[in-house]
């Protein structure tokens, strides 16, 4: 006999139940919950929304934390949060939709279906850029240009074409095309427009009907959508930076590649269906041959070379906190998220922050999230080969492709690792991080010390040019004589520049208008142009950077005319009087700025137009 308080708490019991079948939702564990609260504190993130998947089929959404922080507005399961990159993977499944019902091919060009995007492509008449290779970042094709991501002149409506009709040079491919991964977001803005073509309509559109109806994910849309305006979705979360500062979505120029807006339980669907046989309704929705290539890489060098990591179809395996998963992350201005996903024991989760934070670590959820799903870990391989052979590797490596346009100089000093073969294996030391124990398993490759499988390759090319890869990154070997010069050139000239901007501070006080016929007077109108472009640039909106503002104007007509003023200066000082030791070293502080010019002007630096 059921009791009156027995009777009522199974009828809450029922209506909850009702409750969530009706929203889809059902809450995640409290425990869980109180754990992401916890590390939302101590990393000092806004709010969280999260959704895990379990094997049969259940999906368990929760939030925590705040949606607005300026408005102190609580998260609730059912918002709506932006995912900036793991759009590529919603993205590519709407690719394997159409390639399912045979209305594109993975493997046929690109120009088949796009015949006026002029590729700079050396490889052109035997490696022409495929739809696969856009889809695994193979194409060899950079990442973005500034004015790509940061931009206000794009509208929600803008043409796809436009982010490279202001600019072809972005087309250029610079890796033999389907070698190496590399990550681009115009490769997946080239898919947007590859869907237009083949479908004869906008991307968002398609996709919105033909892939997130079927799926169930009627929350999600590839529409822009924003917290502002006349069309303001109040159910968006508001995106943050860091100490909580709110910021509103925006438009931008590569859209196809990061702009999806989802909540935490229709991207439950979405990794569910993605781990299934991809079938709907009794009918094969998306090919189960496709769903099984995911993060498989293909023909890369690294594949060839048995390395089991790679990007493939939209997603990518990595192995950490001691498992290997299906992945993809993504950040926007704003927002952060994480997708897992273990096709073998059926299990997934997704969490989106909405705020994206240069200090915090949001690896500890990612860790927190695989220890509930209770992933077991996978025993590595066992290293006992001789590294004898690989003396020769020993050196310095740097990026194989420049990922940002015209930044390749940064790269090449900033982002190089040394590496030091040693008898059981190999020191691997990227620029300011923490160096990396590689240990030998033979055939040139390695495992990194606390991995789960091969992580890294050591090989030539057709030429002899040494790289290594961990299948989802490429260096290659250069001489580190060239990046000492570098640093060099650049400490040198910003030295000259800094002394002769004391030096001509000085002059102007005692000389006062005699100053204004000295040789560094030209020197100085360059400096202050770009000083002056600081300054502009620095109190204007970051979103607006690679706009053409008074600020990038100024800093493009500053360096424009830096070489050449201080050419004139250095020209003024050769004919005048040089017996003072000042005047002697003023010269040489110019010399050293001519010289750093050049190397400016060699790496396509001057003059520097933040809007190409």
């Amino acid at each position: 006999m059921i009791n009156k308080y027995s009777k009522s708490r199974h009828i809450i019991v029922f209506a909850l139940y009702i409750l969530f079948i009706h929203t889809g939702v059902v809450q995640a564990e409290p425990r869980l919950k109180q754990a992401i609260h916890r590390a939302l504190i101590d990393q000092k993130l806004t709010g969280a929304v999260w959704a895990i998947v379990t094997p049969d089929g259940s999906i368990y959404a929760a939030c925590a934390g705040f949606k607005n922080n300026e408005a102190k507005t609580h998260f609730q399961v059912t918002d709506k949060v932006q995912v900036g990159s793991i759009t590529k993977t919603v993205l590519a499944a709407g690719i394997l939709r159409l390639a399912t019902e045979g209305k594109l091919y993975l493997d046929a060009p690109v120009n088949n279906y796009l015949p006026g995007v002029p590729f700079d492509n050396p490889w052109q008449e035997t490696r022409p850029v495929t739809v696969r290779h856009l889809l695994d970042h193979t194409s060899g094709l950079g990442d973005l240009r500034l004015w790509h991501l940061f931009s206000t002149s794009s509208t929600a409506t803008t043409k796809l074409a436009e982010f490279y009709l202001k600019d072809p040079s972005v087309l250029v491919i610079q890796a033999k095309p389907g070698s190496q991964f590399s990550y681009s977001n115009i490769g997946y803005t080239l898919l947007g427009m590859v869907i237009e073509a083949v479908t004869k309509q906008p991307y968002e559109a398609y996709l919105d009907e033909h892939l997130l109806k079927p799926l169930g994910m009627h929350n999600s849309t590839f529409g822009f959508v924003s917290q502002t305006g006349k069309l303001a979705d109040t159910s968006l979360a508001m995106g943050h930076l860091d100490k909580g500062l709110p910021y509103a979505a925006y438009p931008m120029y590569i859209r196809p590649a990061g702009q999806f807006t989802t909540t935490a339980h229709d991207m439950g669907l979405f990794l569910r269906f993605m781990m299934s046989d991809g079938i709907i309704n009794g009918k094969s929705f998306i090919d189960k041959a496709f769903l099984s290539q995911l993060g498989k890489a293909y023909q890369t060098d690294a594949s060839r070379l048995g390395l089991p990591l790679g990007y493939a179809l939209g997603a990518s395996y990595r192995d950490r906190h001691g498992v290997i998963g299906l992945t993809h992350g993504g950040n926007i201005v704003g927002y952060r998220a994480m997708m897992y996903m273990f096709p073998k024991e059926q299990k997934a989760f997704f969490i989106a922050h909405n705020m994206d934070s240069e200090t915090a670590d949001y690896h500890i959820f990612n860790k927190l999230l695989i220890e509930h799903l209770d992933i077991a870990a996978q025993s590595p391989p066992i290293a006992k080969e001789s590294t004898a052979d690989l003396a020769d590797w020993n050196g310095y490596y740097v990026p194989a492709i420049t990922k940002v346009v015209p930044f390749g100089l940064a790269d090449y000093l900033s982002s190089f690792t040394k590496v030091e073969v040693t008898p059981q294996g190999a020191s691997f030391s990227p620029f300011q991080k923490e160096p990396v124990i590689l240990h030998y398993l033979g055939n040139h490759t390695f495992i990194a010390e606390g991995k789960s499988a091969p992580s890294h390759a050591f090989y030539k090319d057709a030429d002899g040019q040494q790289f290594i890869t961990t299948g989802l990154s490429t260096i290659r070997k250069t001489n580190g004589l060239y990046i000492l010069l570098g640093w060099l050139s650049i400490a040198a000239g910003l030295a000259g520049i800094i002394f002769l901007l004391f030096s001509w501070l000085y002059k102007l006080i005692t000389l006062r208008k005699e100053s204004w016929r000295h040789p560094l007077v030209w020197h100085f109108i360059a400096v202050a142009i770009i000083l002056s472009a600081m300054l502009f640039l620095l109190n204007q909106s970051f979103v607006s950077l690679g706009d053409k503002t008074s600020g990038s104007v100024l800093l493009a007509t500053g360096t424009f005319l830096l070489p050449a003023l201080t050419a004139v200066s250095t020209y003024k000082f050769l004919r005048s009087d040089l017996s003072t030791l000042v005047a002697k070293v003023d010269l040489l502080a110019l010399v050293f700025v001519l010289q750093l010019t050049v190397v400016l002007f060699l790496n396509g630096l001057i003059p520097l137009m933040l809007w190409k």
